[in-house]
């Protein structure tokens, strides 16, 4: 019996692997652009990480953009290329400055935004996918691409 159980674990495991695979080819295995904002250096270099860590964890190639000034992220969100995930990660008032302008020109954005100050019913009114409070950690990362993951099913 226990034996069964096993096998029939793992054979679960293998066609979950399978769907995953399967789903991401499907929809086109394309790279996943996100554009990561945040004026800390050290901050920055730790959230690249767990991003590109929590992509992994969801099968996922990502090529990510940091950006350390508001006006190149500012220029980015008015005149740049598509992007698939706009993370902001950064303290005090400058991060909602960032949120209302993708509001403004790119209503339908996923954004992950993360802040000193709690703006989690600005977040629920400016459509982000994820508010959380800093710092990040990899728990509130992968909680978040899951759940947007799970819902949109096609970042």
């Amino acid at each position: 019996m226990v034996k069964n159980g096993i096998l029939n674990l793992v054979g679960s495991v293998k066609e979950s692997i399978f769907l995953c695979l399967f789903n991401l080819l499907w929809k086109g295995g394309g790279v996943l652009k996100i554009a990561l904002y945040n004026e800390n250096l050290g901050e920055l270099e730790i959230l690249l990480g767990q991003l590109d860590q929590c992509a992994r964890e969801y099968l996922r190639f990502v090529e990510i953009t940091p950006y350390v000034r508001q006006e190149d992220f500012c220029s980015l969100v008015r005149d740049g290329p598509e992007i698939d995930l706009f993370v902001v990660a950064q303290d005090g008032t400058f991060s909602l400055e960032i949120v209302e302008l993708l509001w403004e020109k790119r209503p339908h954005a996923h954004i992950f935004w993360f802040s000193d100050l709690d703006f989690a019913l600005r977040a629920y009114r400016y459509n982000a996918d994820w508010f959380g409070k800093k710092p990040v950690d990899i728990h509130s990362l992968r909680k978040a691409f899951g759940q947007v993951l799970y819902r949109r099913e096609c970042l």
